[in-house]
């Protein structure tokens, strides 16, 4: 299965490469050259996203790339679009989320969220009332959310551990 994966991958990066040569060669619009070669890019990026012949965020880079060079679009036009204070805001919450599993913080986090409050319905969600609070006066309001997901999935395996599955179910169902 890996195999027939790679070979559509190789395919497909092949394809789109030779579409877009293709597509870059004609002449769709004889008043606006740069209508082909938006089409070029399109169909690139198409051709890779649907093979996944480079990673899909590598695919969805290319315009910030592209653009520039094929006198598309002024980089000073593409790369607001991609990097404007939202994206930013997000791209940090999911890094400092990705630190802390990677570090073991977030399962830190929830047992002595745990140990400290209690392991009752309502003694955990006041730990996390509490633990957002904390986090929300030094970060932004999303990416506090953003790291909560791994020590709320964090809780849930320490409960299933000391509960067991049907019980820790049962807890979160209601």
């Amino acid at each position: 299965m890996a195999s027939a994966k790679n070979t559509s991958q190789k395919v497909g990066l092949a394809l789109g490469v030779f579409l877009f040569l293709a597509v870059s060669f004609m002449d769709l619009d004889p008043g606006n050259p740069v209508v082909t070669r938006m089409a070029a890019v399109a169909i690139l990026m198409a051709t890779w996203w649907i093979t996944e012949a480079i990673p899909l965020f590598a695919t969805a880079l290319l315009p910030l790339v592209l653009f520039p060079l094929l006198g598309i679009e002024q980089s000073s036009v593409t790369a607001p679009i991609y990097f404007n204070d939202t994206i930013v805001l997000f791209l940090g919450g999911f890094m400092i989320a990705l630190t802390m599993e990677k570090w073991n913080l977030h399962r830190r986090i929830a047992i002595t969220i745990i140990r400290r409050i209690g392991g009752g319905p309502s003694r955990i969600v006041l730990g996390f009332m509490i633990a957002s609070a904390f986090l929300s006066m030094w970060i932004s309001n999303t990416a506090t959310a953003i790291m909560m997901v791994p020590i709320g999935l964090a809780i849930i395996l320490q409960m299933e551990g000391e509960f067991g599955v049907e019980d820790t179910r049962r807890f979160s169902v209601g």
